[in-house]
């Protein structure tokens, strides 16, 4: 583990010890020489291979741990000029952030009438399948909004209008389908449905829209339902998550009007606490640790920080410190970082104080929905304008170190990826894949 409590990975690749013989100096004959090239090149195939098999997948939503830090050590550092186009494709429109999972990028977006998802291979772009359905979210903000979860050789996807699908992540074929809203007499949000899926085990929890279970467990071979929750009413648009509370697991549910703790083998309340803004909208992912929940929205809310127990929470305190409309903040050992309505603030964890916020001619421009991704002591800015930034960033303060354009538009909402040493970017209706120079 290294300081901030990440998990620290070595590859190490073993190649045939020389005898003692061979380290006796001879002759440079022809033979030796073609020798000696013969294993150097065995010895750079072998190493690519390590270093190919340190790529970690993200097959999901803020990646393989759930908490937006990456591992691809790199793209810390500055770079100079533009980064290098790799590969382009149409994807469709949307929100949806892309994942990628041995070899492959998966993205879910609006194709005309259908929502279809599309698997590339991460290397060429190549399409290697793109299977849909009709239907998809086609009202206010068209197109897709829940990033896909790559499990177990599958592929989950939740579409705008609630459509639960699992396919065969080399295939695309199609396991098995659920209509949540019509199973469970719900109606999709204003926004439609946003949040991504969580698998936990054998099942996979969800939010469901409004006018009844705010959500429920299916299994996740099957499709099956396995409980409602027993809170009703007004769902929300945030990713659900686990929380860990003593030998307890809460799974929390970031509400239209409410944050619950659930029973994750019942659905039952174990407790809640009320949080409401104007329009409804609750659709940042929640962030836990040891016993602290930090939630935070716009509209009017702000944030706040609760104290969880086996059996229920109390608030500790409530700030407008933080702002974030749905693109998640950051923790990163005791300090959070997080977009605030287009302003990069960092808050102290747990206690929330403001360390620092972007300020100055150098400040970066985020909008509302701009995204982050943490990797070693910087932070990748990506704007809903298609700008990326990066940024040293600590609990001292903040640098910004580069920039580049990777794509056009003003709703650039979905987070970046990045992946065996490429950067993947997801513009209004293009994947775009860039390396550095």
């Amino acid at each position: 583990m290294d300081h901030a409590g990440r998990p620290a990975g070595r590859v190490t690749c073993l190649l045939d010890r020389p005898s003692a013989a061979e380290k006796m100096p001879r002759a440079p004959t022809r033979e030796r020489c073609m020798g000696i090239a013969g294993r150097i090149t065995a010895a750079s195939i072998v190493l690519a291979v390590c270093v190919s098999a340190l790529a970690e997948d993200w097959p999901r939503w803020r990646g393989p741990r759930g908490d937006g830090i990456s591992q691809e050590s790199e793209w810390a550092k500055p770079w100079q000029g533009a980064l290098n186009r790799v590969w382009s494709a149409s994807v469709g429109v949307g929100y949806a952030s892309p994942v990628a999972a041995g070899g492959r990028v998966y993205v879910l977006a609006q194709k005309d009438e259908q929502e279809v998802l599309t698997c590339l291979d991460a290397a060429s772009g190549k399409v290697l399948w793109a299977e849909g359905y009709q239907g998809g979210w086609t009202r206010s903000y068209p197109g897709s909004r829940s990033t896909p979860v790559v499990e177990g050789g599958r592929v989950y996807t939740y579409g705008g209008m609630g459509e639960l699908v699992c396919r065969d992540a080399a295939t695309g074929k199609q396991l098995w389908r659920v209509d949540v809203p019509r199973e469970m007499g719900t109606q999709p949000l204003q926004w439609g449905i946003a949040a991504t899926p969580l698998i936990d085990g054998d099942q996979i929890y969800v939010q469901t829209g409004k006018g009844g279970p705010i959500a429920i467990a299916v299994h996740k071979q099957t499709g099956k339902g396995v409980w409602k929750s027993q809170a009703t009413g007004l769902g929300g648009y945030a990713h659900p998550i686990l929380a860990q509370v003593g030998d307890v697991k809460h799974l929390v549910v970031f509400a239209g009007d409410t944050v619950y703790g659930m029973d994750t083998a019942t659905g039952k309340t174990i407790w809640s606490e009320p949080w409401k803004t104007r329009y409804d909208v609750n659709a940042t992912t929640p962030v836990y640790r040891d016993g602290h929940l930090f939630l935070t929205s716009n509209y009017g809310a702000g944030c706040m920080m609760l104290q969880l127990s086996p059996s229920g929470a109390r608030r500790l305190w409530s700030s407008k410190a933080m702002m974030a409309r749905f693109n998640p903040p950051v923790l990163d050992g005791n300090a959070l970082y997080g977009n605030s309505e287009g302003t990069l603030v960092c808050l102290s964890w747990p206690d929330g104080k403001v360390l620092w916020q972007t300020d100055g001619a150098d400040k970066p421009a985020l909008g509302m929905g701009g995204s982050l991704l943490r990797v070693g002591d910087a932070l990748l800015l990506l704007s809903e304008k298609g700008r990326l930034t990066l940024v040293k960033a600590t609990p001292e303060g903040w640098q910004k170190l580069s920039e580049a354009e990777v794509v056009k538009g003003g709703q650039v909402w979905a987070a970046p990826l990045l992946y065996d040493g490429r950067l993947y970017v997801k513009g209004e209706s293009e994947l775009v894949c860039y390396t550095r120079d």
